[in-house]
């Protein structure tokens, strides 16, 4: 397989990095497992994935492929393994909890990660695109952020999240210039301290936060 032409074509269609490496890997260990690139061959590699992996890996395999497939133009695709939707969700960061958490970090005043707090909380971005934003940013309105891949995004920040911020902050930069494995510990530090639950407080709880708030 033309697994370098495969990796600058993924590249092209803006996927990030870790989705190339995961893609190339996968067709490397296709090839180590002694399968050549045809319909029949891939189906009966799906089904060996299936006998011995988790289905959320076997469907990220298959995704591989027929990208691959694409590449090739080859006129055939799998189909992913079907997973059962969880209906419910563990350890959801609550009202209450949301709440304590800002009134605690405003008391103690540290108002950096009160306002990192609430424009996570607020627009839902993922935390990398959060790590992109200024405080400048805030005063416009809305800040251009790269999400997955290369693909740019506007997010746009509510005026009574810009009043709030802006009447309490003024340090110019980026909202919180630390590292996402950083933003994690100090997160599980905040739980310690005011004693909230450990599992709601991570960086990509509060996307899904915005999201039931918004239903």
């Amino acid at each position: 397989m033309e697994n370098q032409n495969f990796k600058k074509w993924l590249k092209r269609k803006g996927l990030s990095e870790s989705t190339v490496s995961s893609y190339i890997n996968t067709l490397r260990l296709y090839e180590q497992e002694g399968f050549s690139f045809s319909f029949d061959n891939a189906c009966r590699w799906k089904e060996l994935q299936m006998q011995n992996h988790k289905p959320g890996t076997v469907n990220i395999r298959i995704h591989a492929l027929n990208k691959y497939a694409e590449y090739s133009k080859a006129r055939w695709r799998l189909k992913p393994v079907k997973v059962q939707n969880q209906q419910y969700v563990e350890s959801q960061l609550t009202m209450v909890q949301y709440n304590k958490l800002l009134s605690c970090l405003y008391e103690d005043g540290n108002l950096r990660w009160w306002v990192a707090i609430k424009v996570l909380a607020s627009t839902g971005v993922r935390i990398s695109e959060f790590l992109q934003i200024r405080l400048e940013d805030l005063r416009r309105g809305y800040a251009d952020v790269c999400g997955k891949g290369t693909k740019y995004r506007r997010v746009w920040f509510p005026s009574k999240l810009r009043q709030e911020v802006l009447s309490e902050y003024h340090e110019e930069g980026y909202l919180l210039p630390y590292s996402d494995g950083v933003i994690r510990k100090r997160l599980h530090a905040f739980a310690r301290k005011y004693k909230l639950p450990k599992e709601p407080l991570h960086p990509h709880e509060f996307r899904a936060f915005f999201c039931s708030k918004c239903l």
